[in-house]
C-alpha cells in the first residue's frame, strides 16, 4: 500500500485529532521533518510527488509521538534513525501478535531517552537508553524497589496503542475496506522479519 503525502497529513491529522484550523501549523511541523531529511528515502525534492510506505507512515508517527510528549525535532529525528530497525520489527512483531502467549512477557513497550539536556552532558554520560520492554519489565521499573538502569528522564510509548491509532487514522483516512488495509499491513510486517 502506499499512502500520498495528503494522505499521510490526513492520517496523522486524524491519529492526533489536530482541528481544522491548525493543519497548516500541523503540515509544518511534517514539513520541517522533510527539511530534515527524514524519513530517509521519502525526500524526492521540491515539486516532485513520492509514494510513502507503512515505514514512512509509521517513522512520521513516531516522530510526531516524540514532539507530542516534548522533544525536539531534530533531537526525535536524531535518535529515530539510531533505533529504526528496531522500532519497525516491534511494530511488525505488534502488529502480528508475535510471542503473545505470555502477554505479561510481550515486548510492546519501547523506553526512549529523548532529554533535550542530553547534548549539555558529557558523552560518556549519555545512556542513550532505546529498548522494547515486557509488561514484567514495566513493572520492576515501577516498582518500590525500582530498576536502577534507567535513572534519566524517560518516555514509554505503548506500540499497541500506538499501531491502533495509526491503523484507525488509516481506516478513517484511505478508502477500502480494512479487510484490504489489514491484510496489506501484515504483508509488510511480515517482511518486517
Amino acid at each position: 500500500m502506499e499512502f500520498t503525502y495528503a494522505e499521510i497529513l490526513e492520517i496523522l491529522s486524524n491519529k492526533h485529532k489536530i482541528l481544522g484550523t491548525k493543519k497548516i501549523a500541523f503540515r509544518g511541523r511534517l514539513q520541517h521533518f522533510q527539511r530534515l531529511g527524514f524519513p530517509a528515502g521519502a525526500n524526492t525534492g521540491k515539486g516532485k510527488g513520492v509514494a510513502y510506505s507503512w515505514r514512512e507512515l509509521f517513522l512520521i508517527g513516531l516522530a510526531l509521538d516524540c514532539l507530542e510528549i516534548g522533544s525536539t525535532p531534530d533531537r526525535s529525528v536524531n535518535e529515530i534513525i539510531k533505533f529504526e530497525d528496531v522500532f519497525l520489527s516491534a511494530v511488525a512483531s505488534v502488529g502480528l501478535g508475535d510471542n503473545q502467549e505470555d502477554s505479561r512477557a510481550f515486548k510492546c513497550f519501547l523506553i526512549v531517552e529523548l532529554s533535550n539536556l542530553m547534548s549539555l552532558k558529557e558523552e560518556e554520560d549519555w545512556s542513550q537508553i532505546v529498548k522494547l520492554l515486557s509488561h514484567d519489565d514495566l513493572m520492576q521499573i515501577l516498582s518500590s524497589e525500582g530498576l536502577d538502569a534507567h535513572r534519566s528522564p524517560y518516555a514509554l510509548l505503548d506500540l499497541r496503542q500506538f499501531l491502533a491509532a495509526i491503523l484507525d487514522g488509516v481506516f478513517h483516512c484511505i478508502e477500502g475496506s480494512r479487510k484490504v488495509i489489514v491484510s496489506d499491513f501484515k504483508a509488510w510486517a511480515r517482511a518486517q522479519s
